[in-house]
């Protein structure tokens, strides 16, 4: 019969303090990993994404959703300078039909009431009038979905102009944007 008070040989089925630490060490390093690649990843995709300066289209799109007065300066501006001959304004909820004297804005309710519902009506305007590219308005966090999507469900070639967001709506827009984009990953062009 085994002493009681022996010892078991470290490595056999006792965790070391040594052991326990190096595992926490081990633990922490992985989490602290992972929190550091989603707020770059976040970062990335959703506060600072990828643009340029706006090339010339048929057409200019500007999305709804939050801070729509920025996207509408910007989709105005862009609008008066040339870089396209109309505007495609999402009514979204509770938007009013910009007018303009002047200036060529078409005014429409998407279906579905989604992004990807404004770009397929962007696609089937531009289609329809024998187009062939959107300038698109997005909201700063919106850029890089909106870019999948076009990508996906544009007949032509888009290009992504982000409108930006104040500082205060970041936090609020990180969290419905990873959820926008996974549906959007999984959801396709309907």
């Amino acid at each position: 019969m085994a002493d009681p008070r022996a010892r078991p040989e470290p490595g056999r089925g006792v965790l070391t303090n040594a052991t326990r630490s190096t595992r926490r060490r081990l633990g922490i390093g992985i989490a602290a990993t992972v929190v550091v690649a989603f707020a770059v990843l976040s970062a990335t995709l959703f506060v600072w994404p990828p643009s340029s300066s706006p090339a010339r289209a048929d057409v200019i799109l500007d999305l709804n959703g939050n801070d729509s007065s920025g996207r509408l300066n910007l989709a105005l501006r862009l609008l008066e300078q040339g870089k396209a001959p109309v505007m495609l304004y999402s009514m979204g909820t509770g938007r009013y039909c910009p007018q303009r004297p002047g200036l060529a804005i078409v005014c429409f309710a998407p279906h579905p009431a989604r992004t990807v519902g404004e770009i397929d009506f962007a696609s089937q305007y531009v289609k329809a009038h024998g187009l062939h590219s959107a300038l698109i308005v997005a909201g700063q966090a919106q850029t890089t979905r909106a870019r999948l999507i076009a990508d996906r469900c544009f007949a032509g070639h888009a290009q992504v102009v982000p409108a930006s967001m104040p500082w205060s709506e970041v936090p609020g827009q990180l969290i419905y944007q990873w959820g926008a984009m996974i549906k959007a990953l999984a959801l396709g062009c309907s």
